[in-house]
């Protein structure tokens, strides 16, 4: 992946909760990373590259995987989406249920929609 990507990605964390530069900032120096509102604002914009223990460290302060920031596309998987407005594992798993009974559906239809014509 791009480290555009992943800038544009922890902005959009970022933005997501909430969250100002300097604020992110004062958490990461709480988990013992020393970065400036400048240096995440360079990270965000692409003028400067991530190490892999400060995207750890904005990973924990997002609360999310560090997967989630190589992701190749923006996915419409709901349970992405509810996993980034922080709903509870259980709710999460039950998600990915009805999700995939929904594209079992939705492929269902398709063979039916074929047979018919």
């Amino acid at each position: 992946m791009l480290k555009y990507e992943i800038g544009k990605k922890i902005k959009i964390f970022r933005e997501e909760r909430g969250l100002s530069q300097s604020k992110v900032v004062e958490e990461l120096a709480q988990l013992g990373i020393n970065m400036s509102r400048e240096t995440l604002s360079k990270i965000e914009n692409n003028s400067r590259s991530i190490s892999a223990i400060e995207l750890k460290a904005i990973s924990d302060v997002f609360g999310v995987d560090i997967e989630d920031f190589f992701d190749e596309e923006e996915s419409e998987d709901l349970v992405t989406f509810f996993r980034r407005k922080n709903y509870s594992q259980n709710t999460l798993e039950e998600i990915s249920k009805l999700q995939e009974m929904v594209k079992i559906f939705i492929e269902q239809e398709k063979i039916y929609m074929k047979e018919k014509y």
